[in-house]
């Protein structure tokens, strides 16, 4: 299938760690400093409009953003999965060979615009008619791998339609059964007649995998003594040994959270995917929103929230350090820069002290700028000047608060991060922290039910496990991840003094702006009696209100008897 027809295809279809927990790490201070704009405005009935950095004239559209998932883009990284079921992450890069040890090579440039989901597979080049076996010889002294041919250029790549769920059901009716029952299978290892030589010498000669499978099939003495779902094994088996195949997995959170998952695990904190999902979920993130995020996941939860939001609002992500934050995973979601540039911010956790002063500030470069210096060193001055005004912008945008939630999965201690950032969330916004232990949450979670201004407070440790679902052969696998972490969730809520207090901002607020009409002059001069009065005069009102209310309710509950 050509490269035109396997588009148009796609367009058509497509689509415990061991040691415990360290608390007393050094993190950020548990100081509760007040924003520098002064208190935050409610939520509801606000008569500013939140803080937006999103221009809409960049934003990508729907279709733009899909593309991402569909087709592979030159200079993008890719998550290959193997005949093996393990994966491996490559560059592609135009010009450049992929390398798949075992499994062959090819080039780059054969899978660039080729669609995300589709199974390849790599076929050998023709070898020249003077290549003897003193040729192959020299190539087997050179070290090449299987796949690779004499050139050095690789494989080609032929597109390989997938099995549908009807032809496994067709294969599953025209299965003959038999009286096979395992009992004579002796594995000495004598059963297959082909050797290891001969398997090597029919893929030197460009037997394809497919091939070499059918004439170990033949050789096999113990085959036919097999049941029908031990042969279905045995082939599997040598599928996953000789077929070159792979299949280019969609850049998508819960891909790159598996092959990470499965590659390193420490480096993302033991979170699988289903924890991750639920870690957006409880934090609504949507585009649109504003989020604080506190990544120690190598750049996994930005990712992920970055993917979700589409390049509309605001994440700003705290590091540990003045240098930038290690974000290396990131680049595994082939995010364009419309969704990341205007979207994303970082700033250490120095500059979201109020009183925080930098290193160096505009008048000192302007007053070195002013003095006999060489090139190079005003350069350098503009350099950090531009940076100077890039930190002063994301520390505004920081203190003008009403985020929608924070996010944290880090090793620092939750309930310091919480109190240094809570000051900055807004009404009905979301606390949501991951962790592989669950001492830690435990601790914060009965801090949390100590602060009034945090409700629904829970802590849950999610659960996958994953099933073969064939034919009459439907069970769980047989070895899974023991646990993805546990997961820490509350709501913040205001308080009634600080309600009533924003309440009355909000009310000066609309009359500065001479919002005010007719007939609301009365309602709103009502509330500005509420709030000029003593807050004990409006607790024992409220007080009142709700004995009557559990009175009413008593009485409306009382049945007679049943005629």
């Amino acid at each position: 299938m050509s490269s035109e027809a396997s588009l148009q295809a796609a367009e058509a279809g497509l689509f415990a760690p061991a040691e415990a927990p360290i608390m007393a790490e050094a993190g950020p201070s548990t100081s509760n400093p007040t924003p520098v704009h002064g208190k935050q405005q409610s939520r509801p009935n606000q008569p500013k409009q939140r803080p937006r950095n999103s221009n809409p004239s960049h934003r990508l559209t729907s279709e733009q953003l899909r593309r991402r998932l569909h087709y592979i883009a030159s200079g993008s990284t890719v998550i290959l999965k193997l005949p093996s079921g393990r994966t491996k992450a490559a560059e592609i890069m135009p010009g450049k060979q992929v390398s798949l040890g075992k499994f062959g090579s090819f080039q780059a440039d054969d899978l660039i615009g080729m669609p995300y989901g589709f199974t390849y597979e790599i076929q050998p080049d023709a070898a020249p008619a003077n290549q003897k076996d003193g040729s192959l010889k020299q190539d087997k002294k050179s070290g090449k791998r299987d796949g690779a041919s004499a050139s050095g250029r690789g494989g080609s790549l032929k597109l390989v339609m997938n099995r549908t769920l009807g032809d496994i059901e067709t294969e599953a009716s025209e299965t003959i059964e038999t009286t096979a029952t395992n009992e004579h299978i002796n594995d000495d290892g004598c059963a297959q007649k082909l050797t290891y030589v001969d398997i090597q010498a029919l893929k030197e000669q460009g037997i394809s995998g497919r091939e070499i499978i059918e004439q170990q099939l033949a050789g096999s003495e113990s085959f036919a003594n097999r049941t029908v779902y031990s042969q279905a094994k045995y082939v599997a088996r040598k599928e996953q040994k000789h077929l070159k195949l792979f299949t280019p997995l969609q850049p998508e959170f819960g891909n790159v959270c598996d092959f990470w998952f499965d590659k390193a695990p420490d480096k993302i904190r033991w979170i699988r995917k289903d924890a991750l999902s639920q870690v957006l979920s409880f934090g609504s993130v949507r585009p649109g929103g504003r989020y604080l995020v506190v990544d120690g996941v190598s750049g996994l939860l930005v990712g992920a929230v970055l993917e979700r939001m589409g390049g509309d609002g605001t994440v700003i992500a705290i590091n540990d350090a003045e240098s930038p934050p290690s974000l290396d995973i990131l680049a595994y979601f082939n995010l364009p820069t419309q969704v990341t540039k205007p979207v994303l911010k970082v700033i250490n956790w120095a500059a979201t002290e109020q009183d925080y002063a930098p290193v160096f500030s505009n008048q000192d470069i302007n007053s070195a700028s002013s003095t006999s210096r060489s090139v190079k060193d005003k350069q350098r001055d503009r350099k950090r000047q531009a940076t100077f005004r890039e930190v002063d912008r994301v520390r505004s945008d920081f203190f003008a608060g009403d985020f929608d939630a924070v996010l944290i999965a880090c090793h620092y201690d939750p309930m310091s991060i919480v109190r240094r950032l809570k000051p900055h969330l807004g009404g009905s916004s979301s606390v949501v922290v991951h962790s592989p232990y669950l001492q830690p949450l435990v601790e914060a979670h009965a801090q949390l039910r100590g602060d009034e201004e945090f409700i629904n407070i829970s802590i849950t440790e999610p659960w996958l496990r994953k099933y073969q679902v064939l034919p009459g052969r439907t069970h769980p696998e047989m070895t899974t991840s023991s646990t993805a972490g546990f997961i820490l969730h509350a709501l913040r809520v205001f308080g009634e003094e600080q309600a009533l207090e924003m309440r009355k901002e909000y009310l000066v607020s609309l009359k500065q702006g001479g919002t005010f009409e007719a007939e609301t002059a009365e309602a709103t001069g009502k509330d500005e009696e509420t709030v000029k009065r003593a807050p004990e005069d409006v607790a024992v009102e409220a007080e009142q209100e709700r004995d009557a209310k559990r009175a009413r309710t008593e009485g409306t509950n009382v049945t007679g008897p049943v005629a």
